[in-house]
């Protein structure tokens, strides 16, 4: 739901990101949140700069107000997640909501998907200003869950961001529910019908699945990220086709959406190359008449709309989250499972975003993900406080947090270095 105060469109978590980003960036800027680090940096430019170009390009009567929401919404989230999210106890709690969130859209998507009406945008639409029933032909002889999102594809994707974090948090320790608690958060996912979103699920399950089977393979990591870039160079070299155009064609339901996918990153990036640097803000994008406005690629979109500055600083916070938090050692069990389950379940949104563009709750969302695993990087946070969610499990119940045999302490020194290490 939404209103308007004068031109400015707000909704509940607007309200939210702009009463707290005061206390937020005095927080980041004293230094009670940890200490600057570079995807702070990255994410601050890319703000910072996205602003300046809506402004540039839009002038300031105009551009002022959508420079103004892009900086809550961008650098905003990140330090509200900075704030909030402090230990491994409220990193839980959030996966926590996050499921919940998801498992109680579940039985609204499956009714939508099978009468065909979307329950929630009517009924909410009796009281309060939603969003537009989007318009769709069944798949498979359903109708696409669109939830209370603007379209299908962006309730797969927000769905889709709990997949790897419920798996790691629940699953892999809470046995009686966790690996239940995942498979209807899949089939939350799949009531969208989108490819993309299943995407993100497949991509997700697939670096599950290389964790599980290289766990005593050094350096594990490097040798997937080799493989993917030789499979790459692979491709184009024996292909008349871009690799692009390769993974666009398996990634849709039906060749006509692979056909425009393929256009519409054809001409944006034609866009992008006549305006690299400053990008055109939320003008027209140069296209044939026959192509529609809608641009299905987030990274396309950034760098379209802020130029290649603006695609770099968010494409680097991304990047520098999960390269950052993968070169941290000794993780206690509760902190390492945390680790995983972002930094999967980031791979997952950043490939399945090269398919739909993230505007909105599901932008912010992605954005929150970002900002939710700085407190990794501080030692001092990685305590568990008991019992942690993991030892109670995804329903309250108590669950051992692992099978492994206890420790017998062995003094102040040696239960430290234990706990460091994650056996205790």
């Amino acid at each position: 739901m939404h209103f308007y105060i004068g031109p400015t469109r707000l909704s509940p978590y607007r309200l939210v990101l702009v009463a707290t980003f005061i206390p937020c960036l005095v927080a980041w800027l004293s230094g009670s949140v940890g200490r600057v680090r570079l995807p702070d940096i990255l994410m601050l430019l890319a703000a910072m700069w996205g602003a300046a170009v809506l402004v540039g390009v839009h002038g300031i009567e105009q551009g002022l107000q959508s420079a103004g929401i892009f900086v809550i919404e961008t650098f905003g989230t990140f330090l509200f997640a900075r704030r909030y999210i402090r230990d491994v106890f409220a990193f839980q709690r959030m996966v926590s909501a996050l499921v919940l969130m998801v498992l109680c859209l579940l039985p609204f998507a499956i009714y939508e998907n099978v009468t065909g009406s979307p329950i929630l945008i009517q009924l909410f639409g009796k009281i309060f200003s939603v969003y537009n029933v989007a318009g769709s032909e069944p798949r498979f002889g359903l109708r696409r869950a669109q939830g209370p999102f603007e379209h299908f594809i962006l309730f797969g994707i927000v769905c889709s961001s709990v997949f790897a974090l419920s798996y790691y948090v629940f699953g892999s320790s809470a046995r009686r529910g966790g690996r239940l608690v995942t498979g209807f958060v899949t089939m939350a996912v799949a009531s969208s019908l989108s490819a993309g979103a299943l995407l993100s699920v497949v991509v997700q399950s697939l670096l599950i699945g290389w964790d599980k089977v290289t766990a005593s393979v050094a350096r594990r990591w490097g040798i997937l990220a080799t493989a993917v870039t030789a499979a790459y160079f692979l491709v184009d070299l024996n292909s008349n086709r871009s690799p692009f155009t390769v993974f666009i064609s398996y990634l849709t339901f039906n060749a006509d959406n692979s056909y425009m996918r393929v256009h519409i990153w054809h001409f944006g990036m034609q866009s992008v190359m006549q305006h690299p640097i400053f990008g055109i803000g939320f003008k027209d994008w140069e296209r044939p008449e026959w192509l529609g406005g809608s641009m299905d690629n987030f990274w396309l979109v950034t760098a379209v709309r802020y130029g290649v500055p603006g695609f770099l600083f968010i494409a680097g916070g991304l990047l520098s989250v999960c390269l950052g938090l993968g070169r941290l050692k000794n993780l206690s069990f509760d902190v390492a499972q945390c680790r995983k389950g972002l930094i999967v379940t980031l791979c997952g949104l950043a490939l399945a975003s090269c398919t739909v563009h993230l505007w909105d709750a599901p932008y912010v969302l992605l954005v929150f993900l970002l900002g939710s695993g700085m407190w990794m990087f501080e030692p001092r946070n990685w305590g568990s406080p008991a019992p942690s969610l993991l030892q109670r499990g995804p329903c309250g119940t108590t669950e051992a947090r692992s099978n492994r045999p206890p420790v017998r302490r062995r003094g102040r020194v040696a239960a430290h270095r234990y706990s460091l290490t994650g056996k205790t």
